[in-house]
């Protein structure tokens, strides 16, 4: 899922900085199990991929008032 917000996030639909936010937060949910899972060849960019799924639910989380 790609999440894009305009210069100012504000100016989106409180609806639609909801749906972002939930839909980044369950990516980052799937994307720590992922981590958690992963063998030792993969481990690595298991973490790299989590991380950045957290940075966007935490982006989302700020749009939508949150942090």
């Amino acid at each position: 899922m790609f999440i894009s917000f305009t210069a100012n996030p504000a100016l989106q639909r409180f609806e639609a900085r909801r749906r972002a936010w939930a839909a980044a937060r369950e990516d980052s949910r799937l994307a720590y199990r992922a981590w958690v899972e992963a063998e030792e060849p993969e481990r690595a960019f298991a973490f790299v991929v989590y991380r950045a799924a957290e940075e966007r639910e935490a982006t989302a989380a700020r749009a939508f008032g949150l942090h």
